[in-house]
């Protein structure tokens, strides 16, 4: 018999097979993944006409390059001729043309077909157009490059909603990067998000972020329908300054201060299974701040660590199968409800049974 996701008072939880089902993961890829903006890069990586930054988003390998014309653009990194990567390099410079490295099909920066090589005399005739390179859609905002596998659809401000305003006075455009920390664990994206939207674990795991904020004043205020949530709470005296926290459904996440800025997103890999990716970004990086800067950023990468060590536990008991569901507290984890009411909005019309809770 099975339990919808509210009864008798009780928020439920999704069920437990929701992060781990690989059918389900292929289409969270189409449903979610595919048709949100993605964070991918920062834009000085690709300052000049040629610079070009190669990864993963949704599980489909692409990269972007600044055009002849100042603009960045996306496209999947496949040549149209027999499928073959075109990029090897995470990023660099190319010349005039992207050639593929198996047969020499040759492409602009703007990914119009250049030259189909050896075809023959009477072989057919490509249109440069029709054979131009698989396009995803590029933005930047604030100095960040964002992209969408699923052309079409709202532009990135519109996507991003009040966080565009509410971050306006953040100097995050003239912040520059100092280091990153990525790392692959064994945890649904879901299961990260629904820990990062809660503190009712802060003063039980995290003694740091406790000692610089006041975790009893902590708030997580739900915009349902713009689909992010703005966390909150004052610092303690001789905490950091001012910070503006957002999560963006499903996975950006920016906090950002007057002196620099944790920026951080999820590639998922698989069905219970995440790259979580975390960039810092300071006001000055100049080498005599270098010792703060690093301290800093081991400080946000220290209450990481936290969490994915604690959520790589709830993980394996998601896919052991003897925990089903557990119960949502009203007090500390409405925003892990809101949460999960986007993602079961999101897959509506996937055929997945999200209303129930568990068997």
């Amino acid at each position: 018999m099975t339990q919808p996701f509210n009864t008798n008072g009780i928020q439920w939880t999704l069920p437990a097979s929701a992060y781990r089902d690989p059918a389900l993961y292929e289409r969270e890829r189409k449903q979610i993944f595919a048709r949100n903006w993605s964070l991918f890069s920062w834009s000085e990586r690709v300052r000049e006409p040629g610079d070009y930054v190669s990864g993963v988003s949704a599980g489909y390998p692409i990269f972007v390059i600044r055009g002849d014309d100042g603009k960045v653009r996306g496209f999947h990194n496949v040549c149209r001729h027999r499928g073959a990567q075109l990029i090897s390099k995470e990023e660099g410079h190319c010349g005039k043309v992207v050639s593929c490295p198996y047969h020499a099909w040759a492409f602009s920066r703007s990914g119009r077909l250049i030259k189909a090589t050896e075809f023959g005399e009477g072989g057919p005739a490509f249109d440069p157009d029709e054979w131009s390179l698989y396009e995803v859609d590029v933005e930047e905002w604030r100095g960040l490059i964002f992209v969408r596998i699923e052309r079409g659809g709202q532009d990135l401000k519109s996507w991003l909603g009040p966080i565009d305003t509410m971050a306006a006075d953040y100097p995050l455009d003239t912040q520059k990067y100092f280091t990153c920390k990525n790392r692959d664990v064994d945890v649904d994206w879901k299961a990260y998000g629904e820990n990062y939207l809660e503190c009712y674990h802060c003063r039980i795991m995290h003694p740091g972020l406790c000692e610089s904020l006041d975790v009893d004043q902590y708030r997580i205020d739900t915009y349902q329908n713009e689909w992010f949530f703005h966390l909150h709470a004052p610092k303690r005296e001789g905490g950091f300054t001012r910070g503006l926290y957002f999560y963006r459904f499903p996975f950006l996440m920016l906090n950002l201060y007057d002196w620099g800025s944790s920026i951080a997103t999820i590639e998922p890999l698989g069905p219970g299974r995440v790259r979580h990716i975390n960039w810092y970004f300071f006001q000055d990086v100049s080498p005599g701040k270098a010792k703060e800067n690093q301290e800093a950023a081991d400080w946000s990468a220290q209450i990481v660590s936290e969490d994915l060590d604690i959520v790589l536990g709830v993980q394996r008991n998601l896919n052991a199968g003897i925990y089903q569901r557990g119960p949502l507290s009203p007090k500390q984890e409405q925003a892990v409800f809101g949460f999960q009411e986007m993602y079961r909005d999101a897959m509506a019309g996937s055929g997945d049974p999200l209303r129930i809770a568990a068997e």
